[in-house]
């Protein structure tokens, strides 16, 4: 069989309209319950075939592992392995613009490009069940990031259920210089969960259905922002705020913030406010899609 040569995969970064930890299951992993949504601001990533055996992951920034510690040298190898594949030669190029610890799901994005391209490169044919399946065992926040657009996610993040397009909306997003692992913000969480306060994922549910941007706005929040150590989080919060966002949130464990604008305008003016106070600032809209494939040669 002849295959194609190489792809060009985009993976967009998410946001979180709202997240809550609900327990925990039998491995002590967290239990979610969240509304997360994809956005146009992506990496993009080019997979392509070596006439070695090697899987090289190169970056185009510094923050970013470029050995087998990388989840997108992790997907390549429980793509074969799921696959029956011989394992063989693979170059992996990131070209880098979601933020590293955000909590905009970055290196989800990038394994699912991964197992999305390696799908097409090889013509495997796997639905998106099956790749999603593969994507579970590389993070909890993969299967979404193949599936893309706005959903409901529950268990450790994996029971997707699509929800309705948002309405015509902006983001500004900012991250503070200080990141914030997962491990770190769940630890944080696990030492101080008795006093904090929850959202309302029903009332954001039924905003989202309702199209009702003002609503979901009002119900934006995550749990984990109450312990974030971050000082610039809620100084970040206050500028989206004060110029008028309908609803200001930390994203996934942190430490990027998003704020929620009905006109582009105000989300293009704040932005420039932010980047007055930090480097990485961005305007960014809601996408229906998850990984995509841009080319194959």
């Amino acid at each position: 069989m002849s295959y194609c040569s190489r792809v060009v995969v985009q993976a967009p970064g998410k946001v979180n309209l709202s997240l809550d930890i609900t327990g925990t299951d039998a491995r002590g992993y967290h239990l979610m319950e969240m509304v997360m949504l994809s956005i146009d601001l992506s990496d993009v990533l080019l997979v392509g075939r070596r006439s070695d055996d090697a899987i090289r992951v190169t970056c185009s920034s510094s923050a970013v592992p470029e050995d087998e510690t990388n989840i997108a040298y992790d997907a390549a190898v429980r793509f074969f392995a799921a696959t029956g594949i011989q394992p063989q030669g693979l170059s992996i190029h990131i070209d880098k613009r979601v933020p590293v610890q955000a909590g905009m799901a970055g290196g989800s994005a990038n394994a699912a490009a991964v197992l999305c391209g390696l799908n097409r490169l090889f013509e495997t044919g796997l639905d998106q069940d099956r790749l999603c399946a593969i994507g579970l065992e590389c993070g909890a926040d993969v299967p979404f990031c193949i599936m893309g657009g706005c959903c409901h996610a529950r268990g450790v993040g994996e029971i997707l259920t699509p929800l309705a397009p948002m309405p015509d909306c902006f983001f500004a997003i900012a991250k503070p210089p200080r990141g914030m692992s997962t491990r770190a913000a769940f630890k944080r969480y696990d030492d101080m969960a008795a006093g904090v306060a929850r959202p309302n994922t029903a009332a954001m549910l039924n905003a989202i259905a309702a199209g009702d941007l003002a609503a979901i706005g009002g119900n934006m929040f995550n749990v984990l922002e109450q312990v974030n150590p971050v000082e610039e989080v809620e100084m970040l919060r206050g500028i989206m705020l004060c110029d008028s966002a309908l609803g200001a949130v930390m994203t996934g464990s942190g430490t990027a913030v998003v704020g929620l604008f009905a006109e582009e305008k105000q989300a293009k003016r704040c932005v420039r406010h932010l980047a007055e106070q930090v480097e990485e600032a961005y305007l960014a809209v809601p996408v229906e899609h998850g990984a995509r494939i841009l080319h194959v040669s």
